[in-house]
């Protein structure tokens, strides 16, 4: 028998996997910590002292906001330079578009988030609104994306959660 070879990946790398599942503790804390942040920064613009625990998990948020750019950026490279396993199972032309959209569109708001909280932060542009709009969009779409996972894995049992826990 001769062997064929592959042009597409049939998984994520170990590193991939591991930037993913990273992200996603990061993101959990910032969700709820954000609010320490809000606090701090509403306190300064009333011209009073925030209390100790807004200002250190609000410095959390910030510090934690820079650590999710920066490993964004590199899972951005990463994807770029490595790519990405096609779709699983017999996903259905619609099924792949809006996975592709989903994906596309956690990207853009992981990045987002970060750079219009550090803008707001550092006083360079008024984003704050925007910053605060990504949380509710942001729990969204890692909602639709873990249920879109779930049903993959569960329902039509393609291995989607499989190529996210091992490197392939």
């Amino acid at each position: 028998m001769e062997a064929t070879l592959t042009l597409y990946r049939t998984g994520y790398s170990g590193l991939q996997i591991g930037l993913h599942w990273l992200i996603v503790a990061m993101v959990a804390v910032q969700l709820l910590i954000g609010e320490n942040m809000a606090e701090m920064i509403e306190a300064a613009e009333e011209g009073e002292v925030a209390s100790p625990e807004d200002v250190l998990w609000g410095n959390v948020h910030l510090w934690l906001g820079i650590a999710i750019l920066v490993i964004m950026l590199v899972r951005l490279f990463l994807r770029l330079a490595q790519g990405a396993p096609q779709h699983a199972g017999d996903a259905s032309p619609l099924t792949k578009l809006a996975a592709s959209a989903l994906h596309g569109t956690l990207y853009v708001v992981l990045l987002a988030a970060p750079i219009s909280g550090l803008v707001a932060y550092y006083g360079l542009a008024d984003t704050g609104e925007l910053h605060e709009a990504s949380r509710p969009i942001l729990i969204v779409l890692v909602l639709l994306h873990a249920l879109a996972a779930i049903y993959n894995q569960f329902v039509r049992k393609d291995g989607t959660l499989s190529r996210m826990l091992r490197p392939q």
